[in-house]
């Protein structure tokens, strides 16, 4: 069934800089509005040495559709 919604993603990437983590994000969470704009997000920011924290939920920022 091609359209059923049972899928999830997670990205990890580093060497960023603040500026561009800051411009990932953005872009990030304008993908999500576009592309799923009623599904759930979340999105965490910090330093690779968080990266686990960040994955289990530890420096998570939920990703909501701006009013």
């Amino acid at each position: 069934m091609e359209n059923k919604k049972d899928k999830a993603m997670v990205v990890v990437i580093s060497g960023l800089t603040s500026n561009q983590a800051g411009q990932l994000t953005k872009e990030f969470t304008k993908a999500k509005d576009k592309y799923a704009p009623k599904a759930r997000g979340t999105i965490a920011r910090g330093s690779k040495e968080n990266v686990g924290n960040m994955i289990k939920g530890g420096f998570a920022k939920k990703i909501t559709k701006k009013s």
